[in-house]
């Protein structure tokens, strides 16, 4: 399913996909970790997802009041994505990098992107969809490049699990893109809120924890 959406593709749009996954290459491998370590504390955390949530929610509201009007109108071009073109793959690019903050999701940071220059949900999906496999491997890999033996080998059934399940969600996410186009991104924005509440709330009760400690 996934392998007929990559061998479907025309050469303009893999060069787009390419394109699009070279910022945020270069970014992860020249600032990753210090992104992290300064944006990666929990009350942070909880601020970027609550934010990625609410933006993500406004950017396809607004574009599902434009939906097909733009070019392509929704439907498919032949090997292609209908109206992703240069200055949306740029955007989509920028959001890659953006995505490298903790709590903001690549998927969702270039779906954001899309649903705000106007690309319809459909063509927005699908590409947000395969523009997250080579960024993720990517990233993975930069990590087992980074990490020695000792760590890989503690670590290893984690790396296993962890590589399973991002292959049955990629394989879910294409199989729902292919039965389900179009759907609607308040779904994922009410969970990134909720994750958002949650984490804030841990953050509140250690926060009084430590003032009672205190006392």
């Amino acid at each position: 399913m996934l392998r007929q959406e990559i061998c479907s593709l025309d050469r303009r749009t893999v060069g787009l996909l390419a394109g699009s996954c070279l910022p945020a290459a270069v970014a992860g491998a020249l600032a990753a970790d210090r992104v992290e370590a300064r944006l990666g504390r929990p009350p942070q955390l909880a601020v970027l997802l609550a934010g990625a949530g609410a933006v993500l929610w406004l950017a396809d509201r607004r574009g599902r009041q434009g939906e097909g009007a733009g070019r392509g109108g929704g439907a498919r071009e032949a090997g292609g994505i209908a109206g992703v073109g240069p200055r949306e793959a740029a955007l989509a690019a920028l959001a890659q990098v953006a995505a490298l903050a903790p709590g903001v999701s690549r998927s969702g940071a270039t779906l954001t992107a899309l649903r705000a220059a106007g690309v319809d949900r459909a063509p927005a999906q699908r590409f947000s969809l395969l523009m997250s496999l080579p960024v993720t491997a990517g990233a993975a890999v930069l990590t087992l490049a980074r990490s020695d033996r000792t760590t890989l080998r503690a670590l290893s059934p984690s790396l296993a699990t962890g590589a399973t399940c991002a292959g049955l969600a990629g394989a879910a996410a294409a199989w729902t893109q292919q039965r389900r186009p179009g759907r609607s991104a308040t779904g994922p924005a009410l969970y990134r809120l909720g994750l958002a509440a949650v984490v804030a709330r841990r953050v509140l009760a250690e926060h009084r924890s430590s003032r009672k400690d205190l006392q």
